[in-house]
């Protein structure tokens, strides 16, 4: 059977046929729209309202037109036969207006756990023998990140999706799962918590007596010149057109960034031809990347570039819940109590707490779990899993040098939503460094994702032009919706 470019491995779904521009393309049925123009070679998807051709697999959102509907988040359109897909551009995405009121479910449960990695799914086996549990997960599938690898994982000493399968196997009819499904926040009514979550175009208000913050970290986003061209890719995309869709992100691909050996190690796995390069100033191309240019000047002919430079928890459902940060070991995290709390009724576990293996997040989902049965009166014996997480040392993490002097700053993007690192660095220059200010002058996080990729790079970029510790710049609290939701479907309630 032949194979799409980019295929690495013959695929057993229904074949499908896809128009992109009115080009015939294969594809698969249930496929995400971006993987199948990426293994068909298409990485260019959509234009900045700057002008600057996008892909799929850095910044968001992807907007594009699906059989004549405009303004289309192509990461959530799965392909289906007969699609006619178009290109568009940033500044024609909106949504369209809807006019019929659907009905909102609403859920009660006694624990609420958002985020389906190993942190989430230890705290539900833990809990549901003896409590309900909503286990809200944003992505496809459960497992989180241990989901996109392929190698086995530390504590758990087989194969990441052998062990993600297992676990999952192991869920009872005490946990309902929500997959695909979007929680905008977490809101105190007095004996329960409101958690509104969205799946499709359903809203559905979850109630629950106690709320379980898994949601796990994100990956840094490196900073070079055009770091928006198609066909660079942040690591955990690269991990999931891999290994969860069997797809190259490239016929030879360059690898940058402090964590590079986790992709390597994958690239190799696949047979992918590769090269490592540790510098990176610059990326060119047309449609999408062909050559990498380092530090030194050297050339580099590549169709892709992953970069990988560790990932850092994830603030934003903790500061939107009423939880205060710290600055430690290279990045913010959460202020917690003795109990894993941000404040009475809210436990954080797994990476959203600190960067360590996947089996020491599962060791304090189940930890957390431990302590909401106590709290309820359950027999638990939450000092085992202290026990056992005491042998794994949250890791630290090095603060990026961006090197300010030797880049053109109008190439590289700092926020996806049009914020090049001059804009921001030019306000900085002035003497604002209050991030607060700086979002509303330069607009650095107040786009699609509220600032979980770029605001990071925002504080580090303050640090350097003002000799300030990051443990001294106050990050702004992430405000509810914090993730990507229809008007619509809030203007039903």
């Amino acid at each position: 059977m032949l194979m799409r470019p980019l295929d690495l491995t013959e695929k057993r779904g229904k074949k499908v046929t896809i128009y992109f521009e009115g080009k015939e393309l294969e594809a698969y049925e249930g496929e995400k729209l971006p993987v199948a123009l990426l293994a068909n070679e298409i990485y260019w998807l959509t234009t900045s309202n700057e002008g600057r051709k996008r892909g799929a697999f850095t910044f968001g959102p992807v907007p594009m037109t699906v059989n004549g509907v405009k303004g289309l988040e192509a990461r959530r359109i799965k392909v289906k036969d007969g699609m006619k897909i178009e290109r568009q551009g940033y500044y024609d995405f909106h949504e369209e207006p809807v006019v019929e009121p659907g009905e909102i479910e609403r859920v009660v449960v006694d624990v609420a756990i958002i985020g389906g990695g190993p942190a989430g799914i230890g705290a539900a086996l833990e809990l549901q023998q003896y409590l309900t549990v909503a286990l809200i997960e944003e992505r496809g599938w459960l497992g989180g990140d241990m989901w996109l690898k392929g190698i086995k994982q530390e504590g758990f000493n087989k194969d990441s999706r052998k062990v993600v399968e297992e676990l999952v196997g192991k869920l009872n009819e005490n946990t309902k799962i929500y997959l695909e499904t979007s929680a905008l926040g977490v809101f105190d009514k007095g004996e329960y918590f409101l958690v509104p979550v969205v799946r499709g175009d359903k809203l559905i208000e979850i109630l629950a007596k106690r709320v379980v913050l898994a949601t796990g970290a994100i990956d840094s986003t490196m900073l070079f010149e055009n770091n928006d061209m198609p066909g660079v890719f942040r690591r955990d995309f690269a991990l999931e057109v891999m290994n969860v869709w069997e797809v190259a992100p490239g016929r030879k691909v360059a690898v940058t960034g402090s964590k590079a050996d986790e992709v390597i190690q994958e690239l190799e796995r696949w047979g992918i031809d590769y090269v490592h390069i540790p510098n990176v100033k610059r990326v060119e191309g047309n449609e999408k990347v062909e050559r990498v240019i380092d530090m030194n000047n050297h050339e580099y002919k590549v169709d892709a570039l992953i970069f990988a430079d560790g990932r850092r928890p994830d603030i934003n459902p903790i500061t939107q819940a009423g939880g205060k940060l710290r600055f430690r070991r290279g990045y913010y995290s959460p202020v917690l109590d003795e109990y894993h709390r941000i404040k009475d009724g809210i436990y954080v576990a797994g990476s959203a707490v600190s960067i360590k293996p996947h089996y020491a997040n599962y060791l304090e989902g189940k930890l957390v779990g431990a302590y909401i049965l106590k709290e309820f009166g359950y027999d638990a014996q939450p000092c085992i899993y202290e026990e056992k997480l005491r042998e794994y040392e949250p890791e630290s993490l090095s603060i990026p040098r961006i090197p300010l002097d030797k880049f053109n700053l109008e190439d590289v993007q700092i926020c996806g939503c049009d914020v090049s690192l001059k804009k921001v660095d030019e306000v900085i220059r002035k003497g604002i460094t209050d991030l607060q200010i700086i979002k509303r002058l330069t607009h650095l996080a107040m786009g699609f994702c509220q600032g979980r990729y770029c605001l990071f790079n925002g504080a580090v970029v303050v640090s350097q032009r003002t000799g300030k510790k990051l443990s001294e710049i106050d990050l702004p609290v992430a405000r509810s919706p914090i993730k990507n939701v229809k008007m619509g479907i809030l203007a039903r309630r």
